[in-house]
């Protein structure tokens, strides 16, 4: 058996740092992004296996059963080597994983940003803050607390303006209006 060479290093040696090396240019093209969750911030990392076909409310009726009070928008997840089968009014947008983890839970932006003012507002004052953004109230939540969504596009769109208005200071919480994935029960 002869000895290894000093300037070589074993075989062994040479196939764990190729291999660490791919998995951490693999970990590093993984594209991640955050929102915040009130005052979280939460890691997501972007699915590239997928894409979510997002259908307006009022174009959806046609397509499925709906409840007539139903205003979310109809989300159908579609692997992204497929072509797409969709309407001229639906959009298909990115699909990310909650955290980093493969085996995170499916999550699509299909428009709007949830926030909450300041709860001395009025809905007058909530409603032309944000129009002086050039923002619009898509509705005012029947919740506890002064929340509103406000439309947006769907998409990175939504993430983006939400992680802006957080940033801004000026809601108490922002955050895009997340469609995840539900296991049925």
């Amino acid at each position: 058996m002869t000895a290894p060479s000093p300037h070589r290093p074993p075989l062994l040696t040479r196939t764990a740092i190729v291999l660490l090396a791919l998995l951490g240019s693999a970990s590093a093209s993984a594209a991640t992004a955050h929102y915040f969750d009130g005052s979280t911030r939460r890691a997501i990392t972007l699915d590239t296996h997928w894409v979510a076909v997002i259908t307006p409310p009022a174009s959806a009726s046609g397509l499925q059963a709906r409840s007539p009070q139903s205003a979310a928008p109809l989300v159908i997840l579609q692997r992204a080597n497929q072509p797409t089968a969709r309407a001229a009014y639906s959009q298909t947008t990115p699909v990310y994983r909650e955290g980093d983890s493969p085996a995170g839970r499916l999550m699509a932006l299909p428009g709007g940003v949830l926030v909450k003012l300041d709860p001395s507002w009025s809905d007058d004052q909530a409603r032309a803050w944000a129009a002086g953004k050039g923002l619009s109230v898509a509705q005012r939540l029947n919740t506890t607390g002064n929340w509103y969504l406000l439309a947006s596009a769907p998409g990175n769109a939504a993430l983006e303006l939400a992680n802006q208005l957080h940033a801004s200071g000026e809601v108490l919480s922002a955050s895009p209006n997340w469609w995840k994935q539900t296991q049925p029960r």
